[in-house]
Parts: structure tokens; sequence; C-alpha cells
């Protein structure tokens, strides 16, 4: 297996992330892939994990682009795709691998993930449609509990505890087999940030293969530490350029309608949030408003 760890601006837990791989499978391949950071990852690396490669970009193309490459500069034939702050744990890539292994059919796999104070993180997406974004946007997919045909894309109730076949799982790990992967041209670089798992695992399904999840692998997942709320925007914009892919045009300008009229809605109510709760979700959804951030 070769494992890819996209880095921008994280270099503690970029570090870490790699250490944690190390410790639980001293056998992969570590390839860290700097987004033009400008931070001292170099350094980090040298000193502390030394076996971990690193390559430099000049520009920040955004996670798929950078996936893309740690793909071309490796050649086993399973890869680790891993957000700098995800921390694979102890059996996590055996499992992972063994499940794969057990379907041939079987493109990719996702682990449990888990915050750091080891509650669960959900993991199993449904690839979003125009009705699913709508449905999380409006409030409907809360209102119905993540159930029924009122179901969101992630507002979903989906059961976590056995392994299984779903639509998508969240890219901050996921390994994938690399022949499935070439045979779709990798992750689609037109989107920076955000969806571009739904649009590989749409992709993947659609010539035959299948996407599994597989609990007794595990993965902490920080989230957010390359950017925070200020990536809010970015958020929406993958989800309407995912619509745009595979429902067309017509289906993501209406999605992006949704979008942003969600956002303005639950800014409205935010101004009645006291503290910093109400500050935080504030930042959250001016940046949705604002649209994604400019690219570095």
């Amino acid at each position: 297996m070769s494992a890819v760890i996209v880095h921008y601006k994280t270099p503690e837990e970029t570090t870490e992330a790699v250490k944690a791989l190390a410790a639980a499978a001293p056998d992969v391949e570590v390839v860290v892939v700097d987004n033009a950071s400008g931070d001292d990852i170099a350094r980090r690396l040298q000193a502390e994990t030394p076996a971990a490669r690193l390559l430099v970009e000049a520009r920040n193309g955004g996670y798929g682009a950078a996936c893309n490459r740690g793909a071309r500069e490796t050649s086993r034939p399973f890869l680790l795709m891993l957000n700098s702050d995800s921390f694979v744990q102890a059996g996590a890539v055996e499992a992972l691998v063994a499940a794969l292994d057990g379907d041939p059919r079987a493109a990719a796999v996702g682990p449990r993930l888990t915050n750091p104070d080891e509650t669960l993180q959900p993991s199993i997406l449904r690839l979003p449609t125009l009705w699913r974004v709508f449905c999380e946007s409006s409030g409907l997919a809360f209102l119905s509990g993540g159930r029924g045909p009122l179901r969101g894309h992630s507002a979903t109730r989906e059961g976590h505890s056995r392994p299984q076949s779903v639509e998508c799982v969240k890219g901050a790990a996921i390994l994938i087999r690399r022949s499935a992967f070439e045979e779709v041209g990798g992750f689609d670089e037109s989107f920076f940030l955000y969806a571009e798992e739904s649009d590989l695992c749409a992709r993947l399904r659609r010539r035959g293969w299948r996407i599994l999840f597989e609990p007794s692998a595990r993965v902490v997942h920080k989230g957010g530490r390359s950017g925070g709320d200020a990536l809010f925007g970015q958020l929406h914009e993958g989800l309407a350029q995912h619509v745009a892919r595979h429902q067309g045009t017509i289906a993501a300008r209406l999605a992006r309608l949704v979008l942003r009229a969600g956002a303005a809605a639950r800014y409205a109510i935010s101004l009645l949030t006291p503290g910093e709760r109400g500050r935080l979700r504030r930042s959250r959804y001016r940046a949705a408003l604002a649209g994604p951030p400019r690219r570095a």
C-alpha cells in the first residue's frame, strides 16, 4: 500500500498523521503532498519522520489534484488517501485491505471515523442530488431525523456498526484499489475541495464498482484543520459542482439557490444565538454566503 497525505498549513497535524500511520503499519509507503503551504513541514518531516517522502506543489491546486500527484508518484496496488488531520489506529490498515481483498468488485473502502473524544463521526454519505441538497439545506433532513425520503446527502441516519456497501464514504480516510482509481482517471481536479470523493464514488459506481464501509478499521479525524469555517463556502460550491456534473446545469443553478437561501436563513437564526456558539455559527454562514475563498 501507498499512503498519500495532503498537507496544507497543518505541520503539527501532518507530522502526527505520518507518525500514527507509521506506528500502525510500518511497511506502508508514505507520500506527503504539500499544496504550496510555505511552512516548515519539510524540516519537521526530516527531523521526525524521515522515511516519509515529501512532494511540494508550486501552487495549491486542491485536494484531488494533490491526491492524483501522490498516486502518480507511487505504484503499489492500494492507495490510502488521508487528510492531514486523520490518525490511523492500530489494525485499521489490515482491516481495510482485507475488505478489498474479500470483494474483487469493491473499488474503495472507508473506515469508521471518530472524533478525538472517541465519539462517532458519521462517515457514510449519500451522493449529493438536487433533492438531497434541498432536504438538507432546508432543514427537512434534520426534522425527519435523517430517515426516509427526506434524508439529505450527509444529514442522514446510517448505521455504522456493520460492514456494508454504501453510496459514498467521507474522504478524510479512504483506501482505493489503484486499478479502479486509474480506470476512472482518478479525482476530477476541477473540484478544489469538498465533494471530490462523492464525484469519484459516483464515477466508480457507474462503472460497476462497489464502495464499502468497514467499521473494524478505526481512524481518528479532527476535521477542519486546513481552513476551518473560512472554507464553508467551498463546501457549498463543491456540492453544486457535483450536482452540475451528474444532474446538469439547471439542477446546479437550483442547488446554488437552495444552498444560499439555507445559509441566509441559518445566518439570521444565528443572530439570536448568544456567546461563542453564535459567533462561530455567524462566521460559518458568512463564509457560505461569501462563496469559495480565493485560491492560493
